[in-house]
């Protein structure tokens, strides 16, 4: 399999690519006419507030010398996202800065330093070799967020995920329709990016980090976390059969430039009592 490592490549740019990322193979999962949707269907920026933090944040913990004025505007004319105003003045940026309220900046440079004072979270930041790096393998595009690499070897040591959660008990939890690896398709990523960089470094990646930062405060404080997934617990959970099988999907739908997909509903069972949805918790 051909496989490249691009440095630099800018968001966009890593969006432009022709190759499909994770999140889009997750789309084909659901039903491949969304992923055509996802590529082409209009957007709303001014309802966008969660995709400017999550990229402010990982631009102050990865990128701090992009973080200035140059990239960042804190908004301070009004305290809501839903103004007129704001709307305007998002629109007269046209995508050129991340725009944050004033209250979203504070809670970002808190949360940053929090994660910095964490020794295990300042380890994978201080002694990331790579960041932003993008991967490319066959027709698979990925972005790990940091990484690192043996100078000497040129192996892999960690492969890792910056995230931001509501809560971090939710991580620690047993129960699938809670833990994000389940809820939010992360393990699915850890899979696809484990494939990608274990075909590109060729050695077989076997643990997948996720660097955690919690949005809400406990005690004063933005608790952070770090968790580790095994190649065998992501094989044992279907995460590799799945990724595999969205995989042959959508090549499958590019090869006949077909992509007409239906949903079906959950598996429901029937009890004395009513219907309920059968599944694990």
């Amino acid at each position: 399999m051909k496989t490249q490592l691009i440095k630099n490549l800018s968001h966009e740019d890593y969006l432009a690519l022709d190759e499909i990322s994770n999140g889009e193979l997750q789309l084909i999962q659901r039903n491949p006419s969304d992923y055509i949707w996802n590529k082409t269907a209009p957007r709303n920026d001014s309802k966008t507030a969660a995709f400017d933090f999550g990229s402010s944040l990982h631009m102050a913990i990865l990128e701090p010398e992009l973080f200035n004025e140059e990239n960042i505007d804190v908004y301070t004319d009004t305290k809501s996202r839903d103004t007129k105003k704001f709307h305007d003045y998002i629109a007269a940026q046209d995508g050129k800065k991340l725009v944050l309220m004033e209250a979203e900046y504070t809670q970002l440079r808190l949360m940053v330093d929090s994660a910095l004072a964490h020794p295990s979270f300042a380890f994978y930041i201080e002694n990331a070799t790579h960041k932003e790096t993008t991967i490319i393998a066959g027709d698979v595009k990925t972005r790990p967020d940091l990484m690192i690499i043996d100078e000497e070897s040129g192996k892999c040591i960690a492969l890792c995920d910056v995230k931001t959660t509501a809560n971090i008990d939710d991580w620690r939890s047993d129960a699938k329709w809670k833990n994000p690896l389940f809820t939010h398709g992360y393990g699915h990523t850890a899979a696809l990016y484990m494939e990608a960089a274990s075909h590109h470094f060729n050695q077989e990646i076997n643990e997948y980090t996720f660097l955690v930062l919690q949005k809400s405060v406990e005690f004063g404080r933005y608790p952070v976390a770090i968790f580790v997934v095994t190649r065998d617990e992501l094989i044992r959970y279907g995460f590799f059969d799945s990724m595999f099988s969205n995989l042959e999907t959508y090549r499958e739908c590019k090869a006949q430039d077909n992509w007409f997909g239906k949903e079906s509903f959950p598996q429901f069972y029937v009890k004395e009592d009513g219907i309920e949805i059968s599944d694990e918790e």
